[in-house]
């Protein structure tokens, strides 16, 4: 969708800026395997688009997903490097880094 902006109801400024409505309803699993060995986290919703080049950072390292379609991004769970990792890790996902 383009979106423009105006402050009198009448001019509207010629950027053309695009913005893309989303919505996350969920993200499973809610912990990762007992042996740390990684696997995918899956964060569904709607709305997702792959050329707004989505991001994922966990634990403040952001990786590419593995895939993203309209209702579903699949972001990498690497293996846990040592024991420090286990325990609640935060996750984001960004639809422009």
């Amino acid at each position: 969708m383009k979106l423009q902006v105006t402050f009198n109801g009448g001019d509207y400024d010629n950027n053309n800026f695009v913005f893309t409505f989303f919505s996350i309803t969920r993200a499973f699993p809610r912990s990762g395997p007992s042996d740390g060995n990684g696997g995918d986290i899956i964060i569904e919703g709607f709305g997702f688009r792959n050329d707004t080049t989505p991001l994922c950072k966990l634990n403040n390292t952001v990786y590419e997903p593995v895939s993203v379609s309209w209702k579903q991004i699949r972001c990498p769970m690497p293996k846990a490097a040592s024991s420090e990792y286990f325990g609640n890790v935060p996750l984001a996902v960004s639809a422009n880094g």
